[in-house]
């Protein structure tokens, strides 16, 4: 008797853990300076696209974006729905920032609301 009451006590805590995380779904977008695609040209560098919880908490998931260094383009699998801070930056070989670190995780202006399967989240930042 006691096993079944722990067991159903575990269940109840996994669905109500999981329902308050948000749906999860899938986004693409892009990434522009003054209407023009942030690229990589070349063999080194790195463009980096976190998405973090606006409403940060010690056990919040940061999301990782993949990024196709010659289109500018992203795309997150199984991004939870919500609000979030959106850091982007662009490495060159010496990890230096061209964006000029305005986009970093503590300081990013940058926010989006994932609210749907296959949303479209574009960014076109100033020069």
């Amino acid at each position: 008797m006691k096993y079944s009451m722990r067991l159903a006590l575990v269940l109840i805590l996994v669905v109500a853990t999981t329902s308050c995380n948000g749906n999860r779904t899938d986004i693409t977008g892009s990434i522009t300076r003054d209407g023009k695609p942030v690229v990589i040209e070349g063999e080194e560098g790195h463009i980096l696209v976190l998405f973090l919880p606006e409403k940060w908490k010690s056990n919040s998931q940061v999301f990782r974006a993949e990024v196709d260094r010659t289109s500018g383009t992203f795309r997150i699998s199984e991004i939870r729905t919500g609000r979030y801070l959106v850091a982007i930056q662009q490495f060159d070989a010496r990890h230096n920032d061209a964006l000029g670190s305005k986009y970093n995780p503590g300081i990013s202006p940058l926010r989006a609301d994932v609210t749907e399967n296959g949303q479209v989240i574009d960014f076109d930042l100033p020069k």
